[in-house]
């Protein structure tokens, strides 16, 4: 007896080792294709020029609710434009892009070169469908210098967490841009599956303890009522820890949480009407 039960708990063991070494095999390889996706840069332009400029431009933040997208632009002067390997640029240049403030960003000649942090408007998109809202912006740019247009080379990548990048290359000799395609990243999706199956499970769970109770006539249980209402703040708690902080009336809220708070609430409601009918006469007498 003790050999067989000694048996068994080694193999449960075993399962339990299997079951997490398959588990963290997965996320470890869901993590490393989001990373590449994350990771993905994009260039247009003409490299080929000895004497050009370089912008490499890095998105840092996208923000739905406001359309727009913070794109940090750092201008690298090279060849004859600069005389330290673009630490400075050896004359002005102007950079142009519709994502600046006033259209134009300027290099001063001599000076060191600092990256910008400009916002580009998103289009094509909406927050509510969330989390499988898509989000288009695009990026041009060209440069100035002594009246002339130089060449040019831009770079573009992508360092939000919870969006991943694809990009359409505009090979225009005066003006290369880039058009970009922005969607939720394979972390966020999971998240908002996992916070989808989790309210669905609370909420069900809740239900069958309620018509368990009402069925078996228990009357007021107690500890099944705060459980039940602690369940319906934290469903409110727990939605709020949505990656990317999606508003009330997303797609999100119209197919799990609104309707286990429902539900929750439905199931709370019948437990202590039910409760209220049956213990009601036992106090009368």
């Amino acid at each position: 007896m003790p050999e067989r039960t000694a048996r068994h708990a080694a193999r449960l063991l075993g399962i339990a080792l299997l079951v997490i070494t398959v588990a963290v095999g997965i996320g470890l390889g869901t993590y490393w294709i989001n990373d590449a996706r994350q990771s993905e840069r994009n260039s247009v332009g003409d490299t080929s020029p000895t004497d050009r400029l370089s912008v490499i431009a890095t998105v840092e933040k996208v923000d739905p609710a406001q359309y727009t997208a913070t794109v940090r632009v750092w201008a690298v002067p090279r060849g004859a434009f600069t005389a330290d390997d673009g630490e400075t640029a050896n004359r002005d240049i102007r950079l142009l892009s519709s994502g600046f403030n006033d259209g134009t960003l300027t290099i001063r000649k001599g000076r060191r070169i600092a990256a910008q942090a400009i916002p580009v408007e998103l289009h094509r998109g909406e927050i509510t469908h969330y989390p499988f809202d898509r989000y288009a912006a695009d990026m041009y740019f060209s440069a100035v210098s002594d009246g002339k247009n130089i060449p040019l080379d831009v770079v573009v990548e992508n360092n939000d967490p919870f969006f991943t990048m694809r990009a359409t290359a505009d090979s225009d000799a005066v003006e290369p841009g880039l058009q970009l395609q922005l969607r939720r990243s394979i972390g966020t999706l999971i998240m908002a599956g996992l916070m989808f199956t989790v309210m669905w499970a609370l909420a069900l769970s809740v239900a069958a303890a309620a018509i368990v109770i009402g069925r078996n006539r228990l009357g007021l249980v107690w500890p099944a009522l705060a459980w039940m209402a602690a369940t319906l703040f934290a469903l409110a708690a727990f939605r709020g820890t949505a990656p990317g902080s999606p508003p009330i009336g997303s797609v999100f809220d119209y197919t799990a949480f609104l309707w286990a708070e429902a539900i929750v609430v439905c199931s709370l409601t019948y437990v202590v009407v039910r409760g209220v009918l049956q213990e009601w006469p036992k106090g009368s007498r």
